[in-house]
């Protein structure tokens, strides 16, 4: 498997260890609580309640749901080393394991989070400013795109896991691109395909049709999306096991 192409492999890997999407479900029920909770204020108070502590809530809950985000995405990533390398499923044990190297994992998601809130706050410049905002996006995604397979599968320091990134980026950058096209075609594909059965549905002026199509549309955008969060993950362990295979 570790000679495929990675998007190939991504899918087999899936196949083998349908478990898998347990780490993109955390990470949206991880979505829903903390979110809920920075958000409580400004729904409680209103914007004439809002100040500093309001601010103060939602930038915690920012910073938090990135930290939380990072560790399901670092143990979802030994998962995928673990079925790579043909060893039992231990979604617990991988779970506990990212948690025990929180410091690391929370050192990154600062600096990654920091460096997200500054490229949004490039946008705010007058007239080249969205160009600006999104060209310093894509570049630092691009650059950084393997670095948490690199703090977590082999134990590197956030520098030099960064350095190793932009190594690879040389031999990667083409595979980034075309896979994660290709990962994304089907599922988006798959949510056109439902709203376009809810706007037929809604034309008709049936409430049952239309109550049917949104449930249904509802259904194909949460698996969509789930599958698709599911294989990204997949494709960034697989792509970097094969680039550090290739340049040992």
């Amino acid at each position: 498997m570790a000679t495929a192409h990675p998007v190939r492999a991504s899918w087999a890997v899936l196949r083998q260890r349908g478990g898998l999407v347990v780490f993109p479900l955390l990470g949206a029920a991880q979505v829903l609580l903390i979110g809920s909770a920075a958000v409580a204020p400004v729904v409680l108070n209103g914007t004439d309640g809002a100040g500093p502590g309001t601010a103060a809530a939602l930038v915690a809950g920012y910073l938090a749901l990135g930290f939380g985000l990072t560790v399901s995405t670092a143990a979802m990533t030994r998962a995928v080393a673990d079925a790579l390398d043909g060893t039992p499923a231990r979604y617990g044990a991988n779970l506990r394991a990212s948690v025990a190297g929180w410091r690391r994992l929370l050192g990154w998601s600062l600096l990654s989070s920091t460096v997200l809130v500054a490229a949004r706050q490039l946008e705010r410049i007058p007239v080249v400013g969205e160009l600006v905002g999104v060209v310093a996006d894509g570049a630092w995604s691009l650059a950084t795109y393997l670095v948490l397979p690199g703090i977590v599968l082999d134990d590197l320091p956030i520098r030099e896991a960064a350095r190793r990134s932009g190594r690879l980026l040389r031999t990667t950058f083409r595979p980034q691109i075309f896979g994660s096209a290709w990962i994304a075609l089907p599922f988006a594909l798959a949510v056109l395909g439902g709203l376009v059965a809810l706007m037929l549905a809604v034309e008709s002026n049936r409430p049952g049709p239309a109550v049917a199509a949104a449930v249904l549309a509802g259904l194909v955008l949460a698996a969509a999306l789930l599958l698709g969060s599911t294989v990204s993950g997949i494709f960034r362990t697989v792509l970097y096991r094969q680039a550090v295979a290739e340049q040992a």
